[in-house]
């Protein structure tokens, strides 16, 4: 065996086996004498493998042509710079093998990744840090080949030869010293691995990677940022991942959802992984009790902000819906602005206003009026929550209306939400709109809410009767005009004669 066999990585009997195949000129690169001859070799396969018959690519890669080129890419390393010549045709070889079917690009990946792109980032980290001194052309075809491995890498981890320093290298990547390119490479590789589901809890449970998805996140860089975010939204997938990532990365996760300098893709991302979080019910509690209700209010400043893409917007506001329940709906209106957010978002005339009508209703739901709780501020963000009931019941859109009149109902199932209703300023003539809307279903619910309220309407402050049954005018009768019957508030208290003659004052 010759020195240079050693160093290539094949034996001459290796050789000889394939002289007849159609890698002779690729192989005699495995014999050249020196670097010169070795790049003249090197040239003539480049010109052999430049065609498009995938079936010939295809038996080339199963022939062993990859191999090659790894040792050759070995061979040159640490001295990139001073052979850049014959860096620049292995990838170009590269390139051209890799035009052949997806399924063995694939298996290639599964064999050859880890080294091929050990060697790859090694060219463009050194690359890099020359700057002007360095190849650009080598650079460019190096990352070239990155992205054609990355297009076909979503496989199990369990199929990828050397997998465990694979991810360990790429990790180390991230966390080490390294240019931005490589750091994006090395998370865009993460990334797509990610992709795969049975990767994304054998990901999360690799040592330092959700530290190095943090230092992703931090970079100056956007498109490292993205791909930082894209791994988080990856892993969030898996519903086993969901509480140890919340417990771990809500702090990353909430910075690339403020979006503070970031990109909107990264934001986008991030908002996503939220999303899939925020559907876990034992994580919604963690998360609106996050540092003072911090994550709803990052929420409603992207719902209402007119810098947000109507897609964020959108996705914020379900956020808020999903994270709304028995347990964390008094947390979240009491958050400053989100009930006066959401009833002016519920008025607009595109899709983000049914969302947000929807979320109303699911607070009033569960938020109720208790007199005698210990917070003082209970009165207060109950009166805000009916507030925004009586904003939406001015909505344009028959859903949102429908809302309205659900989210009343919800309210006046409890005497002490009535009696709080009667008394609230201008509900009673929001609900006598409703009652005349061409919806049969919203104006049904109008008048069937008032009939319930006029029942309580002896113990609300300040309200008569009349008061309340002059909210519903009589509708025209060209024949007979009825005369509505005087009311005290003794009287009102017989439910049973109040609603007969109620419908027959409508």
């Amino acid at each position: 065996m010759t020195a240079r066999g050693k160093v290539i990585g094949y034996f001459p009997s290796m050789v000889k086996q394939r002289e007849k195949t159609r890698l002779m000129k690729l192989l005699d690169v495995t014999r050249a004498k020196d670097d010169s001859h070795r790049l003249e070799k090197l040239q003539l396969a480049v010109e052999a493998l430049d065609h498009h018959d995938r079936q010939k690519h295809d038996d080339d890669i199963k022939a062993g042509a990859v191999q090659i080129i790894c040792s050759i890419l070995r061979s040159c390393s640490p001295f990139f710079i001073a052979k850049s010549e014959l860096v620049k045709c292995c990838c170009t070889i590269l390139l051209q093998l890799y035009r052949c079917s997806q399924d063995r690009a694939r298996a290639s990946f599964c064999t050859d990744g880890f080294t091929l792109l050990i060697n790859l980032l090694e060219v463009i980290e050194i690359n890099y840090r020359l700057g002007k001194l360095g190849d650009p052309k080598c650079l460019l075809l190096a990352n070239d080949v990155i992205y054609k491995l990355l297009d076909v890498s979503k496989v199990p981890l369990t199929m990828v030869k050397n997998k465990d320093e694979f991810v360990s290298s790429l990790v180390s990547n991230i966390n080490g010293c390294t240019g931005k390119y490589v750091m994006q490479l090395s998370l865009k590789s993460i990334a797509s691995l990610s992709e795969h589901a049975e990767n994304k809890q054998v990901l999360l449970g690799v040592k330092d990677l959700l530290g190095a998805v943090e230092v992703g996140s931090r970079h100056m860089d956007r498109a490292v940022r993205v791909e930082a975010a894209r791994i988080l939204l990856n892993l969030a997938w898996e519903p086993k991942n969901k509480s140890k990532l919340l417990q771990s990365s809500i702090g990353t996760i909430l910075a690339l959802v403020a979006g503070d300098g970031g990109s909107v893709t990264s934001q986008s991302y991030a908002l996503q992984t939220l999303t899939h979080l925020a559907t876990d019910t034992n994580n919604k509690i963690h998360l609106v009790d996050h540092n003072n209700g911090t994550v709803i209010s990052t929420l409603v400043h992207i719902a209402s902000s007119d810098t947000s893409q109507a897609s964020m917007s959108i996705d914020a506001t379900k956020i808020i819906g999903y994270l709304t329940c028995r347990a964390t709906a008094w947390n979240i209106a009491s958050v400053p602005g989100v009930c006066t957010t959401l009833s002016s978002l519920a008025c607009r005339s595109d899709d983000l206003a049914q969302l947000s009508a929807k979320a109303i209703h699911k607070m009033a739901t569960y938020v109720h009026y208790h007199p005698k709780t210990k917070r003082q501020d209970f009165k207060t963000v109950h009166a805000f929550m009916l507030q925004a009931i009586v904003t939406i019941s001015y909505g344009t859109s028959t859903d949102v209306l429908k809302y309205a009149v659900k989210a009343y109902s919800e309210q006046a199932s409890f005497r002490r939400d009535r009696i709080q209703m009667i008394g609230h300023k201008g509900l009673l003539s929001a609900l006598s709109v409703l009652t005349h809307d061409e919806n049969n279903f919203v104006s049904e619910c109008a008048k069937e809410i008032l009939g319930t309220l006029a029942c309580d309407v002896a113990e609300a402050r300040d309200t008569s009767v009349e008061k309340l049954l002059r909210c519903v005018p009589p509708k025209k009768n060209k024949n007979k005009v009825l005369q509505p019957r005087c009311y005290s508030p003794t009287s009102v208290m017989d439910e049973f004669h109040f609603d007969a003659d109620f419908k027959s004052c409508c």
